[in-house]
């Protein structure tokens, strides 16, 4: 009835109209209600001109149209000018924010210190999440630094720039709970630090998955901005609505791509870093270099869980590890 009235309220103004003359008493009878409970809402109802006060304390109703008239032609009034404003708003938003000329939209980034300046830039401005593909043969940053937090004057040395470039004080203001998730393939585990800088990433709560196919770098920042490789040492930036569809090809690729490490499974942490790489395509000599073993040391340890789950090849082996969920 009332944004200042309660739910009771509206049923005591009723019976104060179904009997009139009542007080506070009847009113309580008639509702089933504790005289304290309705006498409280007979005071709010005073504060609103919907009731007053009569001989012998009865509740006397007030005309509804002339005590709640004024108060909804006020409120008329205000949702009328809401709805002019919002109007305002509205044109002016999609008069300036609606790009006049398509560089508004797609903008070309060249030279490997200008695309890890950006991709830097793209990351410490992020406030909500980062979603990216990672592949191997990384020009712009190496593997290492991929997406790890910068410390101090190494910012301006991966980019190229001085630190008067602006992207210095955007570190400093970076967000530090963006939610990461990444999607490697096989060329990514296969650099030399790849899996150590997954970890990293693994170890500040990022969630990681990796792709059988090949994937073209790309980096998401709160569904707003995207910046997608398209050579070894040039990238765009693409902007809404744009980067709507970088969002789309990452989920479905996410959707299709397998956990990279699968906790509590009880499975020693080195035997499960060797089936992901396996299963990801690595040879022994590729996988031990990545775990910093040596092959026969691999070779012995898939054996044994071969052994574990009675498989005969490495192809029975994946199959029993996802069956068991190791990985």
């Amino acid at each position: 009835m009332l944004d200042d009235l309660l739910p009771q309220d509206e049923a005591v103004y009723r019976a104060v109209l179904a009997f009139p003359g009542a007080d506070a008493g009847r009113l309580a009878d008639e509702l089933g209600r504790p005289v304290a409970v309705v006498t409280a809402s007979v005071d709010r109802l005073a504060d609103t001109g919907l009731v007053h006060s009569g001989p012998d304390r009865a509740v006397i109703a007030s005309p509804p149209e002339l005590a709640l008239g004024p108060r909804l032609a006020r409120s008329r009034e205000r949702l009328r000018r809401s709805e002019e404003m919002l109007a305002q708003f509205a044109e002016t938003y999609h008069r300036e924010m609606a790009p006049a000329r398509g560089h508004d939209l797609v903008e070309l980034i060249e030279g490997p210190e200008s695309v890890a300046h950006r991709l830097l830039q793209l990351e410490y401005g992020a406030q909500r999440t980062i979603r990216a593909f990672q592949s191997g043969a990384n020009q712009a940053i190496p593997a290492a630094d991929t997406f790890e937090e910068a410390k101090g004057d190494d910012v301006p040395d991966k980019c190229g720039h001085d630190e008067d470039d602006g992207l210095e004080r955007v570190r400093r203001h970076a967000v530090t709970n963006v939610v990461y998730r990444l999607v490697v393939d096989t060329a990514f585990l296969q650099e030399p630090v790849g899996t150590r800088a997954l970890q990293t990433r693994l170890d500040e709560g990022a969630e990681v998955r990796v792709a059988d196919e090949p994937l073209r770098k790309i980096a998401i920042a709160d569904d707003a901005t995207a910046m997608v490789q398209i050579s070894d040492h040039a990238s765009v930036m693409l902007r809404r609505p744009l980067a709507a569809l970088a969002g789309e090809l990452f989920e479905a690729i996410w959707a299709s791509a397998r956990p990279f490490v699968v906790k509590g499974t009880g499975l020693d942490p080195l035997d499960r870093q060797i089936l992901q790489l396996m299963l990801a395509g690595l040879t022994d000599e590729a996988l031990a270099h990545q775990l910093g073993t040596s092959a026969r040391t691999v070779q012995r340890r898939l054996r044994a869980l071969m052994q574990t789950t009675g498989a005969t090849t490495r192809m029975q082996l994946g199959w029993h590890a996802f069956r068991r969920g190791w990985v």
